[in-house]
């Protein structure tokens, strides 16, 4: 399970940027192409109270990545994400006060439609 973020550029399309951050902010070496073919789910979050930021609109998506005989692809944390890691499902649902703001319960939606 992993989860990141980032902004959208004024020239881009949404499914570009969340390739554009994944790879980015973990240094993820899973081609954009394999990437895109492996979203599986997306969901906006717009309650106008989620953010302490102010009014912030997440556009979140689900990437499922079929793990190798060698695992997951390795992660490197990046520019935003410097704890970048993977992380077990029964692992990460004892990791609510550690992820920002309603990051918990958008990545627990996920969970629920798989």
């Amino acid at each position: 399970m992993g989860a990141t973020g980032g902004f959208i550029n004024q020239d881009e399309l949404v499914k570009d940027a969340v390739i554009r951050e994944l790879r980015e902010e973990t240094r993820l070496k899973v081609p954009a192409p394999v990437l895109a073919g492996s979203i599986r789910s997306s969901r906006v979050f717009d309650h106008p109270h989620r953010s302490l930021r102010g009014r912030t609109i997440t556009h979140a998506f689900l990437i499922e990545l079929t793990p190798t005989g060698e695992g997951l692809p390795k992660v490197r944390g990046g520019e935003d994400a410097d704890r970048a890691k993977w992380v077990p499902l029964f692992e990460f649902n004892r990791m609510e006060a550690e992820l920002f703001e309603d990051h918990f319960y958008i990545v627990n939606w996920f969970l629920g439609q798989i």
